[in-house]
């Protein structure tokens, strides 16, 4: 007969190996389900998701973009060579520059550094975003967990039921029927916790992937239900990115008409002059002034009405972010104070009733005051109220996040 090696076999053999093994696993335990606090797992979510990563890595692009505001144009350097003032051959150096006038260099670093703004502003539209996502998922995973805990304890509350009718049948207290019913009832809400602990696991895996994190991490709170913070709306993110934008086109149209303005072209020459009784050593120094005049400046003129109309657009985009965020918020702001009426109400009727017609209907049935039928009603009929309590909690949840998200400032 083979012989299979236990693992107390295995420890007899290498018991160094097999200390370090039981080390490792117990150490990967504890990592593998570390709790965190919303705020911990926000601050973790900002630190090393990358879609938060590379918006930074935009901004410094940007940043570094500014630098080359003043984009002059190349140095002409040119010589000649040959009979340039009589039949001797001379020769002829010069150097030649253009500037445009500062103010085109200031305003295309103000378009540059508006740029650079907006970079900045996307960044904390996308923290804000990985924000609503973390505390989204955070708070939904209280509630599964609080739906696998009733499921949990109808489980234990079935699971009774049936060794109880159980028993009854073969006591002859009883008939097929009821035992059926209560293993039915025990399949039912098995099957249930097991879907809920599969979408339990699913969401656990959404959350690692937002906090990007290869520690899995345990959303704890001491509340079900979230805060909901004062602010403004017109500190939204959204709205400062479109604020933004106008700035921008603003820069942009002022920077197109100072493109309207002469540029400075300047020169300096060195040559010789053969020939004429002068020492043919001797060299000559010239330099020149002079203004690049834009004449035909019908293109340019057209580059700035078309900038105004982008400034136009910017700014109708603006309003209607604005109005749009206005209608969000009253549409969340109604649903919030449905949901927090509803959920009130659970917490000051049902959710007591819940109890007690659980507690009753396990007494009543115990002493045979009433069927297994009213006894099955009875009990998924509290169950169904503590259910409907978790999801109307879920509900105010949703909305609160929302307006929080739409009335953050930074």
């Amino acid at each position: 007969m083979k012989k299979i090696i236990s693992i107390c076999d295995f420890s007899e053999i290498c018991g160094i190996k097999k200390t370090i093994l039981i080390f490792i696993l117990i150490c990967n335990l504890s990592n593998a389900q570390t709790k965190i606090t919303l705020e911990s797992a926000i601050e973790t979510a900002l630190k090393n998701n990358n879609s938060i990563k590379n918006e930074k890595l935009k901004a410094d692009y940007a940043k570094a973009m500014i630098k080359s505001n003043a984009d002059i144009p190349k140095t002409n350097i040119f010589g000649e060579f040959g009979q340039i003032n009589n039949n001797q051959n001379d020769t002829k150096f010069g150097i030649a520059q253009s500037f445009a006038l500062p103010t085109v260099y200031k305003r295309q670093k103000q378009v540059l550094t508006e740029d650079y703004n907006a970079k900045i502003l996307l960044t904390n539209l996308k923290e804000f975003e990985v924000k609503k996502t973390v505390t989204h998922l955070f708070y939904n995973y209280l509630s599964l967990k609080e739906k696998e805990k009733l499921l949990q304890k109808a489980d234990t509350l079935f699971s009774k039921f049936f060794d109880k009718a159980n028993l009854r049948l073969q006591k002859g207290e009883s008939n097929i029927l009821e035992k059926s019913t209560a293993e039915t009832q025990k399949t039912n809400v098995a099957i249930q916790l097991k879907q809920l602990q599969t979408e339990i696991e699913m969401l656990k895996l959404e959350f690692q992937l937002v906090l990007n994190s290869e520690e899995v991490y345990i959303p704890v709170s001491s509340n079900l239900k979230a805060r909901i913070e004062n602010s403004k709306i017109e500190e939204n993110p959204i709205l400062k990115v479109f604020e933004q934008q106008k700035k921008i086109v603003s820069a942009e149209t002022a920077l197109q008409k100072s493109k309207l303005l002469p540029e400075i072209n300047i020169a300096y020459n060195n040559n010789s002059f053969k020939g004429i009784g002068l020492d043919d050593s001797k060299r000559f120094h010239s330099a020149q002034v002079g203004l690049g005049i834009p004449l035909f400046g019908g293109s340019q003129k057209a580059k700035i009405n078309t900038s105004k109309v982008a400034e136009n657009i910017a700014e109708s985009e603006y309003q209607t972010q604005v109005l749009n965020l206005k209608t969000e918020y009253n549409k969340l702001l109604t649903q919030y104070n449905s949901n927090l009426e509803i959920v009130n109400y659970f917490e000051t009727n049902s959710n007591k009733n819940s109890k007690i017609i659980t507690d009753v209907a396990n007494k009543q049935f115990i002493n045979g005051d009433i069927n297994y039928l009213d006894f099955v009603m009875l009990v998924n009929q509290s169950i169904a109220i503590q259910n409907s309590y978790i999801e109307a909690v879920k509900s105010l949840n949703e909305s609160i996040i929302s307006i929080n998200y739409l009335n953050s400032k930074n």
